[in-house]
C-alpha cells in the first residue's frame, strides 16, 4: 500500500465552509473517528471557516482556509493554491464535499497533481440544481478516482443529472454517532407539564424552503383544529425564521408551537427528550438529523424524501407520508399521539435499525476502505 514516509495516509477533507449541515458534520465525524495510526487528516475550506470549522480547530484539528493562505488570489484561481498545498503537505487523498471543492480538486490533477481525488454528492435535489453546477459536476466529477452518493435515490438521481454509469457511483450511507446525554435532566419540562399533558413532536433544522416547515404549521392547525394534545417544539434558525413566526401567529398556534432558536448539539440537548420526531422536508439526500432521532430511539413521522424509504420503514420504524401534504402529516402524528404502544413498538426498531445500518463507525469504516483502496 502507497503511504507517506510516515506510514500514514494523509488524507484533507474540502469543503467551500463549515458551516452547520450534513455535509459539515460527515466531515466532522471523518476527523473524529477515522484511524489516528493509519490516517492523518486535514481540513481545508475555501471560503468560510464556520463554526463547525472553529470547534475542529478547538479539538486540535488541522483546519486552513485558501483565502488566508493566499488572500490576494481570485476564487477562480483558488485551485493553485489548493495545488501548492497538496504538495507541501503530502497529501494522498483529496476527498470533496461540495461543486467548488471538486472543480479546484479536479483541476489541481489537470495541472499535474498526482493525489487521488474521493468526491461525495451531499445534495438531495436533482435536478432542481442551476445549469452552471449540474455542468460543473457532469465535467469535474470525470476527474474524480471515486465518486460516492450517500444514498440509493440520490445516486439514481446523480446518475440521470450528470450521465454517469452505476459503475462510477458508489452509495456510503451517512452514519452519526451516539448522542451523550443525561436522562436526569429535561429541558422540555415545562412544556411535559402543561395540564393537558401533551406529547411533545419536535423538528430540528435550519429554518429554509427546503425543511418544509410551513406544511408542519399547516399540519399542527388541523391537529388543533381536533383538540389533539400535542406540542411541537422547533429547533433551529434561518432566513425563513420570522415569516414562520408570522404564519404561526396567523393560524393561532403561539400557545402550541415554540421556536427555540439556535440549539448548539441539539442531537444531545433537544433529541433524547422529545416523544415524536418530525420532518417535513421537501428534498434531502440522506438526512443527518433523521438517523440521530433513531439513535436515541424515537418514533419519526417524515416525508418521502431522498433516502427516507430506505432508512425508515413503514409501519416499523415509523411513518412516511407525502412531502406538501399537511393532512398526511398530521393524519401520521394523531396516530402516534395517540397510540403510546405503537410509538414504543417504533422507537426499539428505529434504535435497532441504526445500531444496525447507520453508526458512524460503519460510515468511517467505508470511507477508510475507499482510502486505502485508492493507494494500492
Amino acid at each position: 500500500m502507497k503511504s507517506n514516509n510516515d506510514g500514514q495516509i494523509h488524507v484533507m477533507l474540502s469543503i467551500h465552509g463549515l458551516h452547520h449541515g450534513g455535509a459539515e458534520r460527515v466531515i466532522a465525524s471523518l476527523c473524529s473517528h477515522l484511524d489516528k495510526k493509519r490516517f492523518s487528516v486535514t481540513v481545508c475550506w475555501r471560503a468560510a471557516r464556520g463554526a463547525i470549522g472553529e470547534e475542529l480547530m478547538a479539538q486540535g484539528y488541522e483546519v486552513v482556509g485558501l483565502p488566508e493562505i493566499d488572500p490576494n488570489v481570485s476564487p477562480h484561481r483558488r485551485f493553485l493554491t489548493l495545488k501548492r498545498l497538496l504538495g507541501t503537505k503530502r497529501i494522498d487523498v483529496l476527498h470533496t464535499h461540495d461543486t467548488g471543492a471538486l472543480a479546484d480538486g479536479a483541476q489541481c490533477r489537470l495541472v499535474g497533481a498526482t493525489t487521488k481525488i474521493v468526491h461525495t454528492f451531499h445534495f438531495g435535489n436533482y435536478p432542481i440544481l442551476k445549469k452552471k453546477y449540474v455542468w460543473m459536476e457532469r465535467c469535474f466529477s470525470r476527474m474524480a478516482h471515486s465518486l460516492v452518493a450517500v444514498g440509493f435515490e440520490q445516486a439514481k438521481q446523480i446518475q440521470q443529472a450528470l450521465r454517469l454509469s452505476s459503475e462510477r457511483l458508489r452509495v456510503i450511507h451517512n452514519g452519526v454517532a451516539e448522542p451523550i446525554y443525561d436522562e436526569m435532566v429535561d429541558p422540555l419540562q415545562s412544556y411535559r407539564q402543561q395540564s393537558h399533558h401533551p406529547v411533545i413532536i419536535g423538528s430540528i433544522s435550519t429554518l429554509i424552503e427546503q425543511k418544509g416547515l410551513p406544511v408542519l404549521l399547516e399540519a399542527a392547525a388541523i391537529l388543533r383544529q381536533r383538540r389533539v394534545p400535542c406540542v411541537f417544539v422547533i429547533a433551529g434558525d434561518g432566513p425563513l425564521r420570522k415569516m414562520l413566526e408570522e404564519k404561526s401567529r396567523e393560524l393561532h398556534l403561539t400557545d402550541m408551537v415554540h421556536f427555540l432558536g439556535w440549539i448548539p448539539n441539539a442531537a444531545s440537548n433537544i433529541l433524547p427528550y422529545l416523544d415524536i420526531f418530525c420532518q417535513s422536508s421537501l428534498w434531502e439526500a440522506n438526512s443527518i438529523v433523521l438517523l440521530e432521532a433513531m439513535a436515541v430511539g424515537l418514533p419519526i413521522v417524515t416525508t418521502d424524501v431522498g433516502e427516507s424509504r430506505h432508512v425508515i420503514v413503514d409501519g416499523q420504524s415509523g411513518l412516511i407520508v407525502k412531502p406538501r401534504d399537511p393532512e398526511a402529516l398530521a393524519g401520521a402524528l394523531t396516530l402516534l399521539i395517540q397510540q403510546k404502544e405503537l410509538r414504543e413498538r417504533m422507537k426499539r426498531s428505529a434504535r435497532q435499525t441504526f445500531l444496525e445500518k447507520f453508526t458512524v463507525h460503519r460510515m468511517v469504516a467505508h470511507y477508510q476502505h475507499v482510502y486505502e483502496s485508492l493507494m494500492q
